[in-house]
């Protein structure tokens, strides 16, 4: 069921044993969100297997106790926090959950006892509405939590709405956060293998024309974000990059602001091959990963055309 923000206290308020469950490689929106509706509704956060390395430095830096891979079945009610599709959350089996969450997938909306979902760029945004609606003060703590969330999903703002700006500067006030300070939170340096990853995707990648547009695709078993993003950032208008974990291939796709206004959405274009080969994908439309079973040269190769088409 379709909750709004206001609805959130009174629907939390009838369970007395919650998890926040932040899905796996949790990042700082998930976390700081998850932190946030914890401190304010109690209840235990988790994650999914492990934590990004920001992800990390945010559970730090607010004092989060994340409890790793929980059993679900220990609590009344899970809700599921920057996540709504199976893929984010792993094997987990779930029977009474909730989902607040700014991506658009429906995956596992159908069962869950409500949700909020809107397209906002970040998570964040919709846990300080909650918050905002629900007239629960913050503490310095959990404004930064949410703040860096906001940061982190809207790529220090260069993609960020007019709601994102207002929340941010509503956090930096509520919380009384000095900017520069936060920065700092996120401002972590490349590990030498996550540098190594990503060169070796760049020069391992194959790039094709389509029309006006490049699209890159390589294949590199980590990292697969950041050299897809590295990919854009060299001059890629769409980039995919595959990876094969045991017997799984991820898939991480990445997009330019133009290819994305051109009509361009990763999402849809995942989330259709994730269907067609028995895995799940998803998320925005300049961002999105799938998982699947399959060859990753193939599985590069039917997502190439078909950013292609949708260019063309």
């Amino acid at each position: 069921m379709l909750i709004r923000e206001s609805e959130f206290p009174e629907r939390i308020s009838k369970y007395k044993n919650i998890l926040y469950l932040c899905h796996r490689n949790a990042d700082p929106d998930a976390i700081g969100s998850g932190f946030a509706l914890q401190q304010a509704f109690g209840g235990t956060l988790g994650a999914v297997e492990d934590l990004s390395r920001s992800g990390q430095a945010v559970a730090k830096a607010i004092g989060a106790m994340v409890s790793i891979n929980p059993n679900v079945e220990d609590y009344d009610l899970v809700v599921l926090v920057d996540a709504s599709v199976r893929l984010q959350i792993g094997n987990f089996s779930l029977k009474s959950y909730a989902v607040v969450d700014h991506h658009l997938d429906k995956g596992l909306l159908p069962d869950a006892v409500f949700y909020i979902q809107r397209p906002s760029n970040s998570t964040a945004e919709i846990v300080w509405a909650i918050l905002k609606e629900g007239g629960i003060k913050v503490t310095g703590d959990m404004a930064l939590g949410l703040l860096i969330g906001i940061i982190s999903d809207t790529g220090r703002f260069r993609r960020a709405k007019p709601e994102a700006l207002r929340a941010a500067a509503e956090l930096i006030v509520a919380g009384e956060l000095d900017y520069e300070e936060v920065l700092q939170v996120i401002s972590l340096p490349q590990v030498i293998s996550q540098k190594m990853a990503v060169l070796k995707a760049v020069t391992r990648a194959k790039i094709e024309r389509a029309g006006d547009w490049i699209i890159a695709t390589t294949e590199i078993n980590a990292y697969e974000g950041s050299a897809a993003m590295a990919l854009v950032d060299l001059g890629a208008d769409v980039a995919f990059v595959a990876g094969r974990h045991g017997d799984v291939t991820r898939v991480s796709a990445r997009a330019g602001r133009d290819a994305a206004r051109k009509g361009l959405n990763l999402a849809e274009i995942l989330r259709d091959l994730g269907e067609s080969h028995g895995g799940e994908g998803g998320g925005h439309k300049a961002a999105a990963a799938l998982e699947t079973r399959g060859e990753p040269t193939l599985l590069l190769d039917e997502c190439r055309k078909r950013a292609s088409a949708a260019l063309l």
